[in-house]
């Protein structure tokens, strides 16, 4: 059976956000989905990438684990959870949010969101030539 649910206005004063990054959302009003999703390779060499090859998604096992399961004891053991909400003003206000940075698959959000599934997987990689120090 499919719930309808009313639309929401958003009134927001005054939004500053300095940095999003990739992958994220920023979203005002309610959505019913969002699976923002990101796989990123960070690699800082000490020759220059077109010297040194190239990287692959596939040589790194962390992008290819299934996705942790969330244990939630109602759910598994079978009982139903019913909300029922009455908005007697379906506004939803808020006088200002100030955000230094929104991060990978991450969301800020006004309003509200049915189902939300993000996944953000990255390898950080160093490459540099070690020096022998010898000691004295």
């Amino acid at each position: 059976m499919e719930e309808s649910y009313p639309i929401r206005v958003s009134q927001i004063g005054l939004v500053s956000v300095v940095d999003v990054s990739i992958g994220a959302i920023i979203q005002f009003g309610d959505r019913a989905e969002g699976s923002p999703k990101l796989n990123a390779l960070a690699v800082q060499r000490a020759v220059d990438h077109t010297k040194a090859g190239s990287v692959y998604f596939e040589s790194y096992p962390i992008f290819d684990r299934p996705l942790p399961k969330l244990i939630d004891p109602v759910a598994d053991a079978g009982e139903d959870v019913r909300i029922k909400r009455v908005n007697h003003c379906p506004r939803i206000n808020v006088g200002c949010i100030s955000v230094v940075g929104v991060g990978s698959t991450s969301s800020l959000l006004a309003g509200n969101a049915m189902r939300t599934i993000a996944e953000s997987r990255i390898k950080h990689i160093r490459q540099y030539e070690k020096t022998l120090i010898p000691i004295t």
